[in-house]
């Protein structure tokens, strides 16, 4: 009986899946890391929001750089002051494309896909593939990444006087789960 009530959820689940265009999270997860000797830097927003348009695999993030948060205020300030000049650039963004998509992804276990497109920082666009996965995860239609970004590739400079505090690369981490998008 238990085993036919799971079977018929996933069922539900995949049927729901299918019948929709596109998917949004208002508040996925997306961080930052960097790690050096002298410190470890970790900046976090819950804020940012994706789009999933499951007809043509393509993915939108979008994040308000003042919606990361800190460890230490200073750190925050910053961020936003200094380094990636937030009232001048609010905004993080990436329009990209999931490599070989087929529907029959989104309705399966989470598993390993490629994403192409166009990361927006800082006022510099740069086209960059990036690993992830995409499936069904407890019921939930869900996405996720980790990749390496070079500050300096967006015009991010870091002064010399805390270069040994920041790590050349940036370790970024996505995190989404979706919900039917109701236009």
């Amino acid at each position: 009986m238990l085993k036919n009530l799971f079977i018929l959820i996933l069922l539900f689940a995949s049927v729901c899946v299918f019948g929709q265009g596109k998917f949004i999270a208002k508040n996925a997860y997306i961080s930052f890391y960097s790690s050096t000797p002298m410190e470890d830097i970790l900046g976090e927003s819950n804020e940012s929001v994706t789009i999933l348009d499951a007809e043509k695999g393509e993915v939108i993030f979008q994040a308000i750089m003042t919606t990361f948060h800190f460890k230490r205020a200073l750190m925050e300030e910053h961020f936003n002051e200094n380094y990636m000049e937030s009232a001048k650039f609010p905004k993080a963004k990436f329009k990209g494309t999931i490599e070989g998509f087929k529907k029959e992804m989104l309705k399966g276990p989470v598993s390993g896909i490629k994403i192409t497109g166009v990361l927006s920082v800082h006022g510099v666009d740069k086209t960059i593939t990036v690993p992830g996965t995409i499936g069904l995860e407890d019921g939930k239609l869900v996405g996720t990444s980790k990749f390496k970004v070079i500050p300096e590739d967006y015009g991010i400079t870091i002064p010399s006087v805390v270069r040994d505090k920041i790590g050349k690369e940036m370790e970024i981490t996505v995190k989404a789960s979706y919900l039917p998008y109701n236009q």
